[in-house]
């Protein structure tokens, strides 16, 4: 699955749960194809704001949950048991070096994408839906 959620000042904007249409043969390279998606929904953002004349800030930041994927992303190395990865992480490396996108690590119980990627308990799926749906004081 892939998922996430593009927010302006934490304002959610876009946001994406799908099955992801290859397969993957690592988490690493799961959580890579999945930042890869995001971060072309981020552009697609960016490209909207400023063809209407709006200025962003930038570097934008991509969290991700995955430290090996983060790691890749943010190095020019590869090692030997992830070639297999490497035409992905181009993508991300060259935004990156362009300026556009930052790329930092978010632990998991942390990052409200996984609320559209994973099944997961009950307090962390309540902590992340205000993000999401708002904050009403008659659900609690």
């Amino acid at each position: 699955m892939t998922g996430g959620d593009v927010s302006i000042n934490e304002a959610p904007v876009s946001m994406r749960s799908a099955t992801q249409r290859f397969v993957c043969l690592s988490v690493t390279e799961a959580e890579t194809a999945a930042g890869v998606t995001i971060t072309q929904d981020m552009l697609y953002v960016y490209r909207i704001l400023t063809s209407l004349g709006l200025k962003v800030r930038l570097p934008m930041t991509l969290w991700m949950d995955n430290k090996g994927a983060v790691d890749l992303a943010n190095s020019w190395s590869v090692g030997g048991r992830t070639r297999h990865v490497d035409v992905r992480m181009h993508f991300l490396r060259e935004m990156k070096d362009q300026g556009l996108l930052q790329i930092k690590h978010l632990p998991g119980d942390d990052n409200p994408a996984d609320i559209f990627t994973k099944n997961t308990s009950a307090a962390v799926f309540e902590r992340h839906v205000p993000k999401y749906c708002g904050k009403d004081e008659y659900i609690s």
